[in-house]
């Protein structure tokens, strides 16, 4: 082997800091062994990597002393001393071999304060590696995927076990065994045989679909002597809809999937049709390709004709929105929002690059090449969602997608089909002559009257103070202490209100209104008749007078909060002196949103008007100031479901939550406003009346005196429309009809179930995006575009900017990164460990690829077959590597502790999900449907009291089949996750998780033998063996089979049956104790069983329940 040169070592003596004649004598021992040729990537990175780039990495902001290891150019940089940290070939002039050397804790790096220390041999790797020439390498994973040659395994490997090339050429069954036998021939080792029949079917089960094969099934496959046997069992696995379920556990923890929305509250969401979803895209084989496009940007792509391929691809979205998310009072929404975008870039980067891209959100990365740039620039892309960062706890935070069953589709179709019917029969054309005959009277009546609710003059009587009818029941009522109530002040008609910031005008009653002299109140307390919805039309009109610019606040509202939606209608002055109106049923994507393109004028009195039709169109919304429509731009047109929310009263203190005139108790409300003559109606006004209205006179009669061949087509057209919204009683009806059709459209649309996605707003709404200073939402830094991390290539610019476009940047076949990162994934579920072990870090802090030619191989294979995943998976269970038996001598055990080098079957514990789904298949409890809403199975009571602070207190056993279903239904809330899951590694989803911890803990033993789940499935197993079993023996062998799909030894034979003998005689002692182990579950009990006998048998199954191969991979 070579050793360092001749002169590197004279150089290194003379600055060996001991100054003694030599190197250390274990450096000099180190150098013997090292490898003839040091690779930086595989033996001098994975060491400067971990000892020096806290300091002298890629973070140019953390530099010390003004040295960067992280690349050539910085590490042979000469500073002010004329000094270089390396000189390649020159391990004498190399400042860093001086350092690594030294005793000086003065000089020695790494410094004795970092903790970090070199060993002998990284020490020789690095002296050696200069030596050499110091050549650096772009990171392994970081290098284009070529597709390397598969080995040519020679016999000269297997001959020293007396093993021909005949058997060798057997023993490999695909590539993967190439590749992997290639490894063991480097290292000395040999491969295991293939794994007993019984062992092989359980695994291939377990890992394919999740659950253990039947006894029926494991007897039958012993007895298949058919060359293909296995891999008919593989096809049939792959076609079961349980395979979708088992292959979706490990996505559903890459996307943080759970039914709550985290935070404090932890309010449940809707999220399980996702989960369907993710379920029936395994097992369609839909290619992974198009799966992973879908969840980034299935909402960007065209636009399918098939409405069912539309919303699953918008559905499969939600990806990006699982995230926790709050909706608690007092949080700063923005903060919150930008805590989203940051969770969705962060589980990109994990879950798609293998790179913790979240390092670089406060600073450059100090590992990878990763700036602080870079991260917020993929932030960009995340960036543009149409959602609030305060969600809703009234229905589903926006944006959604509806999912409508079929029937509920043809519902929509047949009463949509009768609104268009009803439309039709509204065209003023068919009116024409009935008006003629009308608009030739002189005179007409006044209709400013009619479907008046309310009309508040707002002259200082009973808006000055509360008016208390007696029992707590008001018509209308000031908001706002002592200090701050509306002062009344001149007004467009006699007074008017002044309004000075926290407070304004409540109203209970229907209708306030003042005629001939009296008061009159509706019956209706309460406001209903404010609340109206998406089918109703109404109409609001009021004076304003704003004193100064700047000011912001609701002129009128009748809805409820931010983290409700604000539910409802609204109409607010926005600080520029816009105007917004707001129909909403959960804001900013569900709604109707307009926004005036022209200013109010200051200290000037204007009449603004609201009306709208009931079509829920942004075109059925018209808006006037002083009797002209406005200029309107349409921030958003997507009404789909109900503008009412909860109906509240007032407290004897006068809080309020209804129809609100200058007030928002949660937000900013106005301040030097004047405001008079508030009208509202259950009707919509035409463009006469609100004319009228804004003119404090008669604009009807005027119109109508004229003759009809001096009218403008304006005014014809005017009149026209009053005629048809006040005097034609055919039109009226009509249109009450087509009132009820709609209505009965919101009631189907009510409930039809939503799923947060993400909807991409509009280019004149996008957002800027900028470098946000420690991460700080409102620390904005330097902007930035959409792109991607510079290192990794640059978004083409023919590719859409958005996040379709980074899809297809991901997917693109010269990525180094995507492919690698996914069949690692992939190789994880099946073999226990990824070829490369750190999942989530394929980065300088990962660990190096075990295999590396294989991984390449796989990712390059994977592409060329066009992402289809169940032939990747079955090449992988095919390689004789995965069927090899996982026994192995000790001495094999300590070489390969870990079974890196893949020398024999994988073996450890399963998942939480697939412990608990043996106990239930085992003993037959299991329900096998496949998908739906999360279940609540058996729970240990309090858990969810004690952690909740409000909203899903209180954990509600659900019964019958909801008990038994398979794990992965049962309900995820991330403040209280399923206790028995967590005991055994389930993470708590709070955030992207590719790679489950796993450990061993006396509390997993106590779940499996007191969890009423287990010792439920015990019972039934037990009574269902003694009813089919007749023999002791049988019965326990039949638990073996049920269990751990074996027959038992004989040794284990005997040992269950002393066993049952000493149960049995404790029972028949303590009958109480067997009644009180019996009435564990619900499932009902066997009356024709005797107890004592009964009660001894569970505790045999339940033993057998805790063996090692029912919870461990064998």
């Amino acid at each position: 082997m070579k050793t360092i040169g001749i002169w590197g070592i004279l150089a290194v003596v003379s600055l060996a800091s001991c100054q003694t004649n030599q190197l250390p004598q274990d450096v000099q021992l180190a150098l013997e062994k090292t490898p003839e040729t040091v690779d930086y990537n595989l033996h001098v990175k994975p060491i400067i990597s971990d000892r020096c780039f806290k300091c002298h990495g890629p973070d140019k902001a953390k530099i010390e002393a003004g040295l960067q290891l992280a690349n050539f150019e910085g590490a042979t940089l000469e500073n002010k001393e004329g000094r270089r940290a390396i000189v390649p070939g020159n391990v004498g002039k190399s400042e860093l071999v001086k350092r690594i050397l030294s005793h000086d804790p003065d000089e020695v790096m790494p410094t004795p304060k970092s903790n970090l220390t070199l060993t002998a041999d990284e020490k020789a790797i690095l002296i050696k590696w200069i030596e050499q020439g110091a050549e650096y390498k772009e990171h392994w994973s970081l290098t284009k995927i070529e597709k390397p040659d598969v080995p040519k395994v020679g016999q000269s490997f297997l001959s020293r076990w007396g093993i021909t090339s005949d058997v060798e050429t057997d023993w490999v069954r695909n590539e993967i065994d190439r590749f992997t036998l290639a490894k063991m021939k480097e290292l000395g080792l040999k491969p295991c045989p293939q794994a007993e029949k019984a062992t092989l079917l359980r695994r291939i089960y377990m890992d394919l679909t999740g659950l253990p094969p039947t006894p029926a099934e494991v007897e039958a496959f012993e007895k298949n002597t058919a060359p293909n046997a296995y891999e008919q069992v593989v096809d049939k696995l792959q076609a079961s809809p349980h395979y979708g379920e088992q292959q979706a556990v490990s996505w559903l923890d890459l996307a943080r999937f759970a039914d709550s929305q985290g935070y404090q509250d932890d309010p449940m969401r809707n999220a399980f049709p996702y989960r369907d979803w993710v379920i029936k895209s395994f097992n369609q084989n839909l290619p992974f390709d198009q799966f992973v496009i879908n969840q980034i940007a299935g909402d960007l792509l065209p636009v399918s004709p098939n409405p069912q391929v539309q919303r699953e691809k918008i559905l499969a979205t939600a990806f990006n929105r699982l995230h926790s998310q709050s909706g608690e009072n007092g949080i700063i929404p923005e903060e919150y929002r930008i805590e989203y975008v940051a969770d969705r870039a962060n589980t990109f980067g994990k879950a798609f690059l293998g790179l913790t891209m979240e390092c670089a959100r406060c600073h450059d990365h100090k590992y990878d090449p990763i700036s602080q740039k870079d991260y917020y620039s993929l932030f960009a892309f995340f960036n543009q969602n149409k959602e609030a960062g305060q969600i809703t706890h009234n229905g589903e935070a926006c944006p959604t997608v509806m999912l409508p069953t079929a029937q509920t589709e043809q519902t929509l179709k047949f009463i949509r089909t009768k609104i268009q019917h009803l439309q039709t029969r509204l065209q003023p054309k068919l009116y024409e002559t009935a008006f003629t005959q009308w608009a030739r009277q002189p005179t007409t009546v006044s209709t400013l009257n009619r479907g008046l609710l309310v009309h508040l003059p707002l002259d200082g009587e009973g808006t000055t103070g509360y008016e208390n009818r007696g029992d707590n029941s008001f018509t209308a009522f000031v908001t706002g202490d002592k200090e701050r109530k509306p002062l009344p002040t001149a007004g467009k008609i006699g007074n008017a209100i002044a309004l000075k910031g926290e407070c304004g005008i409540g109203i209970l009653s229907e209708t306030v209104d003042r005629i001939n002299g009296k008061l009159v109140e509706s019956p209706k307390r309460f406001g209903k008749g404010l609340n109206f919805e998406r089918n109703q039309e109404f109409s609001v009109s009021v004076w304003i007078n704003p004193a100064k610019a700047g000011v912001e606040g609701a002129i009128f509202r009748r809805t409820n909060y931010e983290n409700e939606g604000y539910r409802g209608y609204s109409v607010k002055l926005n600080p520029d002196q816009t105007l917004t109106v707001l129909l909403s049923y959960v804001w900013p994507a569900n709604c109707i949103e307009l926004r005036t393109t022209d200013k109010l004028r200051l200290n000037r009195w204007q009449n603004l008007t609201l009306t709208y039709d009931g079509g829920a169109k942004a075109a059925g919304v018209r808006f006037f100031v002083d009797g002209k429509p406005a200029r309107m731009n349409v921030i958003t047109d997507n009404l789909t479901k109900g503008l009412l929310h909860g109906e509240f009263n007032s407290n004897k203190q006068g809080k309020f939550y209804g129809f609100e005139l200058g007030y928002d108790a949660r937000e900013k409300t106005l301040q030097d406003v004047s405001l008079d003559e508030l009208r509202i109606y259950n009707r919509r006004l035409s463009v006469l009346e609100v004319q009228s209205l804004s003119g404090n006179t008669d604009r009807i009669t005027p119109v109508l005196q004229l003759p009809a061949s001096q009218r403008t087509a304006q005014q014809q057209q005017n009149l026209l429309e009053h005629y048809l919204l006040t005097a034609d009683s055919t039109f009226a009806q009509t249109n009450r009809q087509l009132s009820a059709v709609r209505g009965q459209e919101v009631a189907v649309l009510s409930d039809i179930p939503e799923v947060m996605v993400m909807q991409e707003l509009p280019a004149s709404q996008q957002r800027k995006s900028f470098v946000l200073n420690r991460g700080v939402y409102d620390a904005p830094g330097a902007e930035v575009s959409s792109q991607t991390p510079l290192r990794l290539g640059k978004l083409p610019t023919d590719y859409p900017q958005n996040r379709l476009g980074l899809a297809q940047w991901l997917l693109a076949e010269d990525h180094p990164l995507f492919a690698r990162v996914m069949v690692n994934r992939l190789w994880l579920n099946y073999f226990g460990n990824g070829i490369v072990k750190t999942q989530e870090d394929f980065g300088s802090q990962g660990d190096l690829p075990s295999h590396p030619e294989l991984l390449d191989w796989l990712a390059v294979q994977f592409r060329e077959e066009n992402w289809d995943t169940k032939r990747f998976i079955k090449r992988m269970v095919m390689s004789a590597t995965y069927q090899q038996s996982s026994k192995a001598t000790p001495e094999e055990i300590e070489r390969d502790p870990d079974n890196k080098w893949l020398a024999r079957g994988s073996s450890y514990r399963f998942s939480a999900e697939q412990v608990r789904d043996n106990a239930l298949a085992a003993s037959g409890l299991l329900v096998q449907k496949i998908g739906g809403p999360s279940v609540y199975p058996y729970q240990p009571a309090g858990i969810w009291e004690a952690l909740a602070t409000r909203n899903t207190i209180s954990y509600r056993q659900q019964h019958g089949d909801s008990l038994y279903r398979r794990s992965m239904y049962t309900i995820w809330k991330r403040t209280s996750p399923p206790p028995m899951m967590l005991n055994f590694d389930s993470p708590d989803r709070s955030l992207c998780t590719v790679r489950r911890q796993k450990t061993a803990t006396p509390l997993q033993a106590l779940v499996t033998l007191n969890d009423p789940q287990f010792v439920e499935a015990a019972r039934v197993l037990a009574q269902r063996t003694m009813r089919s079993k007749a023999n002791p023996n049988e019965r326990i062998r039949y638990f073996f089979q049920s269990i751990v799909s074996r027959n038992p030894r004989a040794s284990e034979l005997a040992l269950m049956n002393e066993l049952y003998g000493v149960a049995y005689q404790g029972f028949i002692k303590s009958p109480k104790r067997a009644e009180s182990l019996l009435k564990t579950g619900e499932y009902a009990r066997d009356p024709g069983l005797k107890s004592p006998e009964l009660a001894a048998y569970t505790i045999v199954a339940n033993t057998i329940l805790n063996y090692d191969e029912a919870t461990i991979k064998r």
